[in-house]
């Protein structure tokens, strides 16, 4: 049995359980060499795209996807559904791709009962699920580690979480803000503390990630080193919610800041941004 894992769209909140857990149920984890894509979207998407064509060409049994949203489905509005329902979107996009195994992309020990199901679902042998659930279950109690970040001439980033937590896409906007002299900072706080940011803006936001990026917005904007922000959104994709938009045209922080999109030249939006600085 050969299970496929993401090592993006949030992975590293979820996958410090499921790939031992899998590892002790004796099967084998498969992660995605790249296949190439060619399709007019941001580079994030893409990869995503790139990695489950990959493992769909690796001869995957299951394909293991977070669900982002843990649970909570949208009553208003029209949210993208990469955001809301990643393994039906890549269904309709990725012929013959494997069944889907989809867990909340958070750990939580309320998780025992679904992983339990998973385990025999992929085992067919409910004693070696309980006896793997036994040693690994511990890992489901994880706590937050803040990034190492620098510490001078720091411009937040506020973004849906599958963004600032994406490496390689951060990746180009390190390096333009460090040819300005600036630092990027990424919200050091764990992301349920976030999402009590951002409830506390009033914005009747549903979505959890949509909670975590207004969390973002609320925090960085009042800490006091951070002298700058970039506001990452794309509105087909990975859009900021539209209540946090409106409130940045009503009341923009105190500090300067930007918004891009995901595709934009960094070095003109990081320009503009450390000029307003001076």
């Amino acid at each position: 049995m050969r299970v496929g894992v993401l090592d993006t769209w949030l992975s590293n909140r979820y996958l410090p359980f499921w790939e031992p857990y899998f590892e002790a149920l004796e099967v084998e984890v498969v992660p995605p060499m790249d296949a190439e894509v060619r399709l007019p979207m941001p580079l994030p998407i893409r990869r995503v795209l790139q990695k489950v064509y990959g493992l769909k060409n690796q001869g995957v049994d299951y394909l293991l996807l977070p669900d982002v949203q843990l649970g909570v489905e949208p009553q208003r509005g029209n949210p993208t559904p990469w955001m809301v329902d990643l393994a039906a979107t890549l269904e309709r996009l990725v012929p013959g791709l494997p069944p889907a195994l989809v867990v909340p992309a958070e750990l939580s020990p309320n998780l025992v009962g679904l992983a339990a199901e998973i385990g025999q679902t992929l085992t067919r042998n409910p004693m070696l699920a309980r006896r793997a659930l036994e040693r690994t279950k511990r890992l489901l109690e994880t706590s937050f580690k803040p990034p190492k970040q620098p510490g001078k001439r720091l411009i937040g980033l506020v973004a849906q979480p599958m963004l600032a937590e994406d490496t390689l896409w951060l990746e180009g906007l390190r390096n333009a803000l460090s040819a300005q002299g600036l630092n990027l900072f990424l919200a050091d706080k764990a992301p349920a503390e976030l999402r009590q940011e951002g409830q506390k803006l009033g914005l009747e936001l549903e979505l959890p990630t949509d909670l975590e990026a207004a969390g973002m917005h609320r925090y960085l904007s009042r800490m006091g080193r951070i002298e700058g922000l970039i506001y990452a959104h794309d509105p087909d994709y990975l859009p900021l919610p539209r209540p946090l938009r409106r409130l940045l045209r009503r009341w923009p922080p105190a500090k300067p800041f930007q918004v891009v999109g995901l595709e934009e030249a960094w070095e003109s939006a990081v320009k503009a941004l450390a000029e307003s600085l001076a």
